[in-house]
């Protein structure tokens, strides 16, 4: 169900002032613009590609920061801008940025947008850790491994101690950066393109790989949407088991703010098994909002409508020139995503040719804090080799 009333809240904000960290260019994009369509005017703090952002129309200003690796300089940074333009919320638009508003909120200048506290997003963010905590917790995920090295890795699977299929990927980047599925002996040779160690491994499940993008109070799940992954057109759909299981997830963590889980609908068992958590905004942010749901606008809000917030259905074609050449087989949403693209040519075509390189951009790695929520044993389906 849609809240009644979403763009008149919109307008109501147009007069607001938001202030995006940001340090990659392709995720930020799609926040800023699912923001703008918020009502808020943007200012973006930001480094390395993030500088591609000026690029958009959405882009009130874009301010270089000068961090590295200095909280109290990146704060001293941000109580300046928002003296300086009347900024009225502090949100982040990346892995890392999210982070590090995580680690200072309780110091900001103005408020932020809701977010998880730091010993949950390093629980949850590190690949390896939340597949431990979910193994250990009752919350269905595949089985897992963790690798010191390529040498340690290949070791294993000569053994069987790793039995094809697996998925290998870093344990601190997302965007797919350094994930590859081993299915068979003849793709061993992935194994030679890893650049990246720790390495982690999972058992790789065969079946309809779907995300689940939330939005999140203490602890209770106040929206979300599934939708299907990895194909064209993007599809939202109901998945019951899908939400039961990431609701035992954010129940036992008592997870705030925004999150993006990747999971698979086995084939086998026809149950789902989440893969890896994004404890932030999500890439696919602006095609749920085109769908119906602004999570950002939700987030403002504080979440809270009595309801939950969700979609069961809608299917969007990515494609302008599928829309082009067939319009009268053209959805309503699939010419709210055509027009939402001409709509900033400049910064769309820079994220569709991909000029802004994202991939070095990438948490660093956190071992597991040692209590509270990461205080889980090593099992059977969870173990590191070294």
């Amino acid at each position: 169900m849609i809240p009644a009333g979403r763009e008149q809240a919109a307008a109501a904000r147009s007069s607001m002032n938001g202030l995006m960290l940001a340090f990659a260019f392709t995720l930020p994009y799609h926040v800023m613009r699912t923001a703008a369509a918020a009502g808020i005017r943007i200012h973006v703090l930001g480094a390395g590609s993030a500088r591609g952002l000026k690029t958009s129309r959405c882009c009130r200003a874009y301010h270089e920061t000068h961090y590295a690796g200095d909280p109290d300089a990146l704060l001293a940074e941000i109580d300046a801008l928002v003296r300086r333009y009347a900024i009225d919320i502090v949100f982040p638009a990346d892995d890392v940025a999210t982070r590090l508003l995580s680690a200072l909120r309780d110091e900001l200048p103005v408020r932020s947008m809701a977010l998880p506290d730091l010993a949950t997003f390093d629980l949850l963010n590190d690949k390896w850790n939340f597949t431990r905590f979910c193994l250990a917790n009752g919350i269905r995920a595949p089985q897992g491994w963790l690798f010191d090295s390529v040498g340690d890795l290949r070791a294993a699977l000569e053994c069987d101690k790793a039995a094809l299929p697996i998925t290998v990927k870093p344990t601190n980047r997302s965007g797919g950066v350094g994930v590859f599925h081993i299915l068979e002996r003849g793709d061993l040779g992935l194994i030679d393109r890893l650049d990246y160690v720790p390495i982690l491994v999972q058992r790789h499940i065969r079946g309809e790989t779907i995300g689940f993008s939330m939005l999140c109070d203490r602890g209770k799940i106040v929206a979300h949407v599934v939708q299907a992954r990895d194909v064209v057109p993007f599809r939202i759909f109901a998945e019951p088991d899908l939400l039961a299981n990431v609701a035992r997830l954010v129940a036992q963590t008592c997870y705030t703010g925004p999150a993006n889980l990747d999971a698979v609908l086995c084939d086998d068992d026809g149950l789902s098994y989440v893969v890896e958590c994004n404890p932030r905004l999500w890439y696919s942010i602006n095609l749920s909002m085109i769908a119906g749901i602004n999570f950002i606008d939700l987030a403002l809000r504080g979440g809270a409508s009595g309801t939950v917030t969700t979609l069961d259905r809608g299917e969007i074609r990515l494609s302008p020139w599928q829309v082009l050449r067939r319009p009268w087989q053209a959805s309503r949403l699939d010419w709210r995503f055509l027009f939402y693209n001409l709509g900033d040519p400049i910064a769309y075509l820079l994220q569709r040719g991909k000029y802004y390189d994202d991939s070095e951009v990438a948490v660093p790695a956190a071992p597991p804090p040692a209590g509270g929520l990461a205080a889980w044993p090593d099992t059977a389906s969870a173990a590191r080799v070294s």
